[in-house]
């Protein structure tokens, strides 16, 4: 005999379960399917999940692209051995010529969102659920000039309730001789808006470090010759530097990173070039930077190499999107992190646990961010099968 249950009570116990097992009962029956991405039960598992902060370092994973645009999600399982699943959007019944046309140039992550920079369009996807959003880019679109950063802006009623946006903009430094600027899109309302009123004196650090926190990107900037965390504030619609200094001196010639830890502090990675030690240090917002892990393997390889004198500055430019992805396990004990490696010109994900390290995927060169999945359902979002994507040329200009 059936019980029915009320629906509050269904929504207590499931917004406990964690997103991975949610998304497999959306298959269970129709009223879960619905259930599951209703805007009230969004909120309640995304606010209880919010304070759940342990279990970052069990979901924590590295999404890579490769150069010819396939998906694949690295999950370590175990302390030695990894699991690699591949999450493509391309079909791969369609012919390897057509598959070379679609490329995926950046990605950038948000609550469990994945910003796509395509040739000419942009597409808001969660792997998890299986949903999209396209995006309008606008005739002013560079795939490789603008960076980006993916938000949102907390609404009342409900406190939980997330209005997502994205901003894009260029800064002097980083472009081609193309004036600064910077738009907001909204997913609300389904538009672009250019922000007026804002001079850089500042300029990105390369390669590119993007991160999200909070509802807030954030990167690493550069001011004459000395590093600093940029903020963009999607409430106020402004830039906004963090007011403490890094916690180390900059050298150009050491690799840099910016990350999550444990979705709700902000992580920061140094490593030098002459012993090859890995540093990195972890704050709140509020607070100081404090020291999480130190990594000394003196022929440990380097993370991302300086450009060599013979090589153009456009082709520097152009190989500086593959970031440097890292995350730390639950126990702080050991570092999954991207190496770029020149020579195959080919992205490597390392295992380091105390004085061993351990290369556990290799591909050609693309680019890669760490994840976290989660039931996120921004406006506009639907289910659809994503391999349909196919080149379009000037799809939206």
């Amino acid at each position: 005999m059936g019980v029915n249950v009320p629906r509050e009570l269904e929504d207590e116990i499931l917004s406990r379960v964690p997103e991975k097992s949610l998304a497999r009962f959306r298959s269970v029956c129709k009223q879960w399917n619905t259930q599951l991405v209703d805007e009230t039960f969004l909120e309640q598992h995304s606010s209880r999940m919010d304070y759940n902060y342990d279990d970052y370092g069990d979901q924590h994973r590295i999404i890579i692209n490769n150069a010819c645009s396939r998906l694949s999600s690295l999950d370590m399982v175990g302390p030695s051995s990894a699991s690699i699943n591949d999450i493509s959007l391309i079909n791969r019944k369609y012919p390897h010529e057509m598959r070379k046309r679609i490329k995926v140039y950046k990605i950038v992550h948000c609550t469990g969102l994945l910003l796509c920079v395509m040739d000419n369009q942009l597409l808001v996807w969660n792997p998890m659920l299986k949903e999209t959003r396209w995006v309008k880019c606008g005739s002013d679109f560079h795939c490789f000039d603008d960076a980006y950063g993916l938000g949102f802006v907390r609404q009342s009623p409900p406190p939980t309730h997330r209005s997502y946006k994205i901003v894009r903009f260029r800064c002097a430094r980083n472009d081609r001789d193309r004036p600064p600027r910077v738009e907001v899109y909204e997913f609300a309302y389904n538009s672009w808006k250019v922000i007026a009123d804002i001079t850089f004196d500042w300029h990105l650090k390369l390669p590119l470090s993007n991160v999200s926190l909070g509802g807030n990107p954030y990167w690493i900037g550069l001011r004459q010759n000395d590093a600093f965390i940029q903020s963009f504030d999607f409430s106020k619609e402004r830039f906004q530097p963090l007011d403490q200094q890094l916690p180390f001196g900059y050298n150009e010639h050491n690799p840099i990173a910016l990350e999550t830890f444990r979705g709700n502090k902000l992580s920061l990675l140094e490593q030098c070039h002459l012993t090859r030690k890995i540093s990195i240090w972890v704050r709140h917002l509020i607070t100081p930077w404090t020291i999480l892990m130190v990594v000394t393997i003196p022929h440990f390889p380097m993370l991302h190499q300086p450009p060599p004198p013979q090589v153009k500055i456009r082709a520097w430019l152009y190989r500086s999107r593959f970031s440097i992805s890292y995350f730390v396990d639950r126990n702080d004990e050991t570092l999954v992190v991207s190496v770029f490696d020149e020579g195959p010109r080919s992205v490597s994900i390392y295992r380091v646990r105390e004085k061993e390290f351990q290369r556990v995927f290799v591909d050609t060169a693309g680019n890669s961010c760490s994840y976290v999945p989660s039931l996120a359902h921004p406006h506009g979002s639907s289910m659809q099968d994503t391999t349909r994507i196919r080149y379009r040329k000037n799809r939206f200009n």
